[in-house]
């Protein structure tokens, strides 16, 4: 049944990718495509298909983001938009190319960069074994402290904030390589995640260095999601959301277990969600991460009383 469902999510994927390319402000005909018609060519090679893998990418990535640091926190209720960490990240990016607006087209690795450092001082400075609500609570205050800084940012100095309907393929070729970078760093780390459904104690006694384990997927999450961000911006919730509904549809199954569903699931929702923004009010375009808060919201709310329902039975 496993094998069945990540097929069929696999090929709603596929489908999503192929309604993408179509629909828009601009519809394409699929005569025209299979007639090799220049100009709708130049439209999906230029504009649709770099927009379509960054979706498809990011989704993935904010899903996966949101598995491994549930996993290494051991708090099913956060994620980096939770705990600030994509606001940080944008603040920084802004700042950086205010004070550096030449390196405006490696605003994906700049933006990985300050990911990475955004990361780094929120793990050293956070105080350890918060309860998940205060830590939830602290992230929070955290995001909207960045937030205020990033519009007053834009605002004040007109610095424009990312959106998918700007994406390049030089910026899609920077997502790849951050991407696979952080892929790296997770397998170096990789059998130690299973020991992470155990007690921190019991761990610690089977000789496993959790710190170092919970460094390198902080590393590979920070890289991931200032890259994101640099491209997509804030995006609330779904990273929490997204392991979520793998583990409902799996609940049964391991968290490496739900790697891929996970990152399925998210790819079809930012994918979807970025459609839907650009065609139902085409030709104007309403904010995709606005279609998928309108999504995301409710469900993190429900999955919080959940949480409360649990804690008092």
């Amino acid at each position: 049944m496993s094998k069945y469902y990540r097929f069929i999510l696999a090929i709603l994927v596929i489908v999503s990718i192929l309604i993408a390319l179509v629909v828009g402000s601009t519809p394409i005909s699929l005569v025209k495509v299979i007639q090799g018609n220049h100009d709708t060519w130049q439209l999906i090679i230029n504009y649709r298909l770099p927009r379509i893998l960054v979706a498809v990418i990011s989704g993935a990535l904010i899903g996966i983001s949101g598995l491994l640091l549930q996993s290494v926190l051991r708090n099913q209720l956060v994620d980096t938009s939770i705990l600030g960490i994509m606001n940080g990240s944008q603040f920084l990016l802004i700042a950086f190319l205010v004070f550096f607006p030449n390196l405006l087209s490696s605003n994906v690795l700049l933006g990985s960069f300050a990911g990475l450092v955004l990361t780094a001082i929120w793990f050293v400075v956070l105080p350890k074994h918060q309860p998940p609500l205060r830590l939830i609570l602290l992230g929070i205050a955290t995001a909207m402290t960045f937030q205020a800084l990033t519009n007053i940012t834009s605002e004040g100095l007109g610095v424009p904030l990312p959106s998918l309907s700007t994406v390049t393929w030089p910026q899609v070729m920077q997502l790849i390589m951050v991407t696979i970078i952080g892929w790296i760093l997770i397998i170096f780390i990789w059998p130690n995640l299973k020991y992470f459904a155990l007690p921190s104690r019991q761990v610690k006694l089977l000789g496993i260095s959790e710190e170092k384990t919970i460094w390198f997927v902080l590393l590979a999450i920070g890289l991931w999601t200032g890259a994101l961000t640099s491209l997509i911006g804030i995006v609330f919730f779904l990273g929490a959301i997204l392991p979520e509904i793998a583990r409902f549809m799996s609940p049964k199954q391991k968290s490496q277990h739900l790697l891929w569903p996970t990152a399925l699931w998210g790819s079809l929702l930012l994918l979807n969600a970025d459609t839907i923004a650009r065609t139902v009010l085409a030709p104007k375009e309403l904010p995709t991460s606005a279609i998928l808060l309108a999504i995301s919201g409710p469900l993190f709310a429900l999955m919080l009383i959940k949480g409360g329902h649990h804690d008092r039975h």
